[in-house]
């Protein structure tokens, strides 16, 4: 088993796939139906900002996209855009997503757009992997913490990120055009304050 720190070419479709297959409701009001999801996020994903965890026999196993200053998982590709839904839908669809899904964050911690793992490897410890190599790129890059957003009603993701330290920092109802549109009525904001930060502190 390997973790990479950006996203290899070969495993960019199968990455698509396994996004649109967990944030699904997330996207569909934007991109459309799953096979089309599937079929567009390859050409939106930035590799460079993807974590993706393999097995010995390179079998992909999951994937942590994350936001950091400027930079974000998702780039919006005119090309691919414009090519799936015409000129003046797939530059409506580019704004749109622009809206919604900012990519320019403080520089005082490393933002998680999206984390997932493969069915059949659930509950096997990889989640906590891509979690620990997210820490080491955050404490690299000199944040105190790191973020992510969660559905309020998903309880048991929650449960997970408590578990590995997570705590909620703020819990926020989305308005209901935008609820109707991201599929989610409440989020909550959940921040882990890096171990290394508060060793440096109390040195």
């Amino acid at each position: 088993m390997k973790i990479y720190r950006k996203l290899r070419p070969e495993f960019m479709k199968e990455a698509g796939e396994l996004l649109a297959e967990a944030f699904e409701d997330k996207f569909r009001y934007f991109l459309g139906p799953k096979k089309v999801i599937q079929k567009v996020i390859p050409h939106l994903i930035n590799k460079e900002q993807v974590l993706s965890i393999v097995s010995d026999s390179n079998e992909l196993i999951g994937i942590a996209g994350f936001s950091y200053e400027q930079k974000s998982m998702f780039s919006m590709n005119m090309k691919a855009m414009v090519r799936q839904y015409g000129l003046i839908k797939g530059l409506y669809k580019i704004f749109q997503m622009g809206i919604y899904f900012p990519n320019s964050f403080p520089v005082t911690h490393l933002y998680i757009d999206a984390i997932t793992i493969k069915a059949d490897y659930r509950g096997k410890g990889y989640i906590r992997l891509l979690f620990q190599e997210l820490e080491k790129i955050a404490f690299e890059k000199g944040t105190t913490n790191l973020q992510l957003e969660v559905s309020y009603h998903n309880t048991a993701a929650i449960r997970a990120y408590r578990k590995m330290g997570f705590y909620e920092l703020k819990s926020e109802a989305l308005n209901s055009s935008v609820a109707c549109r991201v599929g989610i009525s409440r989020l909550n904001r959940m921040i882990k304050i890096l171990d290394q930060y508060l060793a440096n502190k109390r040195i």
